[in-house]
């Protein structure tokens, strides 16, 4: 009890967004959602001071996912928030830290340890970030960590106004925005554009050449609308309610019914092991089992590190797999390395699938979304499933047959789709682009029952 109070002492002298007084309306909350997106993009082009311009782009990969943009003061982005909650949500879980989620105080605590956590965590991701730098101002490096570090948490700051004063998550919003932008550059850049190199296969008549950009623009377009569709594909569970003489009804579970947290989780998994391996790239024995380096020369007289072994060599897909595919099939000759390649994709594939299973089973239970506590939300406003008892272990056993293997197969689903982008290309990354799409759609549903809750406010005393 005594750990309890010193760290709500700590955290306490915190500052909070304060909440706004007085119910804002629609304009207000998308001003201050706009806002939050400007500053966070503004932040994305401030560099730190004493940092070289010359950078290891080795995680690069994950920066998209954890909406970060590598060489500014938000290298780290929401790592060291999502990681933060998802050290406390498996703490709180398997019972190592007893608190009880639906007590107000309980909740007060592990909202304000998750803060502390994440503190601690943006410096340490920070020394991580810059070591994989080239500091030009030598004995300043703890400078570029603490400009980092702060740069993570304005965006803790950033997420809380979000939440309190605009729409949604800024945590959903940072990523959203920082995958819109990355497609943008990528599609019509002024450097190394898609179109561009589209456009210059198309007019010299390198037919074979404009496969790839093709592709590109065929596989992002192909993702959106198997998430769009999948957004739709639901289980209705039939339910009545008591209060009105036994009036029908449906309870939806979707496909994604966890939405994108699995492939987030999984995503901030497989950037801090990166970021452990490229720590212990010096250390012997651990490096052999998380991350084997190579020094490349850069030809100015400096080198890069290329990972080329370990675990965390797995925990990435090949690179230019599709442009490999596409000249060995023009050719007819094998591109070097192909076959190593291909297995490489395989195990990625594989890899980001099963842990994007693993965390939906495991985010059902701590979220509040499982079996039990659906059972439970339905008993307590009135519902049952219609021929059984209004007992909420009834209608858990119920709900058991569905709620699970949906959220599986769905976990599954975001998994493979977002591994499967990765591998063969898209105008981001695999795991942005279904990142981004979902969270769109996600807002697109919140403004429409935010308008209906400002034309018809009589609506919102019913849903409470």
């Amino acid at each position: 009890m005594a750990l309890r109070q010193t760290i709500e002492r700590i955290y306490s002298l915190f500052p909070e967004v304060a909440p706004p007084k007085t119910p804002l309306t629609l304009r207000q909350k998308l001003m201050w959602t706009g806002v939050a997106l400007v500053i966070f993009f503004i932040m994305g082009y401030i560099r730190p001071w004493g940092l070289s311009s010359a950078a290891n782009e080795q995680l690069s990969f994950f920066s998209l996912v954890l909406a970060s943009q590598l060489g500014s003061i938000i290298s780290a982005g929401i790592g060291p928030i999502v990681l933060a909650s998802i050290i406390l949500q498996l703490f709180v879980g398997s019972g190592i830290i007893q608190l009880d989620l639906s007590n107000p105080d309980d909740r007060a605590y592990f909202t304000g340890l998750q803060k502390l956590l994440a503190v601690v965590l943006a410096f340490f991701e920070a020394y991580v970030y810059s070591r994989s730098y080239l500091v030009a101002v030598p004995g300043f490096e703890w400078l570029v960590i603490l400009q980092v570090a702060l740069g993570s948490i304005a965006l803790m700051y950033l997420d809380e106004l979000v939440m309190k004063w605009g729409l949604g998550s800024g945590i959903s919003l940072f990523i959203a925005g920082g995958v819109a932008r990355s497609m943008f550059v990528r599609l019509a850049g002024p450097e190394g554009s898609v179109l561009a190199e589209l456009w210059s296969a198309l007019s010299t008549g390198a037919l074979a050449q404009a496969i790839v950009p093709l592709w590109i623009i065929l596989a992002t377009v192909i993702v959106f609308f198997f998430v769009v569709y999948a957004e739709g594909i639901h289980v209705e569970i039939p339910i009545t309610w008591a209060r009105a003489r036994g009036a029908g009804g449906r309870y939806p579970v979707k496909l994604l019914y966890l939405s994108n947290i699995p492939v987030i989780l999984a995503a901030a998994i497989f950037a801090n092991v990166q970021l452990l391996a490229y720590l212990a790239k010096d250390v012997p024995y651990l490096s052999t089992v998380l991350g084997q380096y190579e020094q490349i020369p850069t030809g100015n007289g400096g080198y890069r590190y290329e990972l080329v072994g370990g675990l965390a060599y797995y925990l990435r897909p090949p690179s230019a797999l599709l442009e490999k595919l596409v000249t060995t099939f023009a050719t007819g000759t094998p591109y070097p390395g192909l076959l190593m390649d291909l297995v490489h994709a395989f195990i990625y594939i594989v890899l980001l699938t099963l842990t994007a299973v693993f965390f939906g089973k495991l985010w059902l239970e701590l979220s509040g979304m499982g079996p039990r506590q659906i059972a439970e939300q339905l008993v307590r406003s009135g519902f049952t499933v219609p021929g059984f008892r209004r007992d909420p272990r009834v209608v858990e056993k119920v709900l058991e047959r569905y709620i699970p293997v949906v959220a599986v197969l769905g976990s599954a689903f975001v998994g493979l789709l977002a591994a499967f982008t990765d591998v063969f290309g898209g105008l981001t990354s695999g795991m942005g682009i279904l990142l981004a799409v979902s969270i769109v759609y996600r807002y697109y549903e919140l403004l429409m029952r935010e308008q209906l809750l400002e034309q018809h406010p009589q609506v919102a005393k019913v849903l409470g």
